[in-house]
């Protein structure tokens, strides 16, 4: 049986060389290629035997699944470039941060590619994404309902992507429309009953933690996921990548993968 070839969209960042240090344990992905941004110090150099490319074109040669971890904009670029090519690889993607424009833009060069994308790749955060819309579909119109998370200091996006899910994923379940509170600077005033408030913390080197609270008169309701290694995501992004090799165009969510 032949291997799925897999390349690594940016593979010198955190999660990039965490996905190619876990690739030793998925016998049936084998990588093929790697691409970073021009003029980046490690292009022409190896990594895993596999030389690091700048060029969009040669990196698509011969590859079935993409794995990317950078950014909007550079994820756009190479969407761009994969929609006009006649064999187009399946894309799982775990970049965050997407302005309003840049998610019209990548839903757009979404429409006939094979992608699977999720802010968090961790099993367990999407399950605690059910568990949130579950708890919500009972419990909103009697809740204060909201949302810390934590990250390390070198984490840009604010509040993280995995959090803006969590209440995509609470607005399912409640029966009212709710608006969403980031408690970025003082106020005064009180909050709304209406609302879902945000509490970011960015500090050393915190993996990522998310809690949502439904507060309720005499008892609340804390369910938390806690990430101790950045494995967890590198390990769904590859389990992600074995799912969707052989998927139809679309646009698939790891909660497609795990049957929620």
């Amino acid at each position: 049986m032949s291997k799925i070839r897999i390349g690594v969209f940016g593979p010198t960042g955190k999660m990039g060389a965490s996905v190619i240090d876990q690739l030793k344990n998925f016998k049936n992905l084998e990588l093929v290629s790697l691409c970073e941004e021009k003029n980046h110090k490690m292009i022409g150099k190896k990594i895993s035997g596999i030389t690091v490319e700048s060029n969009i074109e040669i990196f698509l040669n011969d590859l079935e699944v993409i794995i990317d971890f950078t950014t909007p904009s550079a994820l756009l670029v190479l969407m761009n470039v994969i929609k006009k090519k006649k064999i187009k690889p399946a894309i799982v993607s775990g970049t965050t941060g997407y302005s309003s424009v840049q998610e019209k833009k990548f839903l757009e060069f979404s429409k006939g590619l094979t992608v699977l994308r999720s802010f968090n790749m961790s099993l367990g955060v999407n399950i605690l994404k059910n568990l949130a819309k579950t708890a919500s579909l009972n419990l909103a119109d009697i809740s204060d309902i909201e949302i810390t998370e934590s990250h390390h200091n070198m984490k840009r996006d604010v509040p993280s992507g995995t959090a803006l899910t969590l209440a995509d994923s609470i607005l399912e379940g409640s029966k009212t429309m709710r608006k969403l509170n980031y408690r970025k600077k003082a106020s005064n005033s009180v909050r709304s009953k209406n609302e879902i408030g945000f509490t970011s913390i960015r500090g050393g080197d915190i993996v990522g933690e998310h809690t949502v609270f439904f507060f309720m008169d005499g008892e609340r309701i804390e369910l938390t996921h806690r990430a101790t290694d950045r494995k967890i995501f590198s390990i769904g992004a590859l389990r992600a990548a074995e799912w969707i090799a052989k998927k139809k165009p679309g646009f698939y969510s790891i909660l497609d993968m795990i049957g929620c």
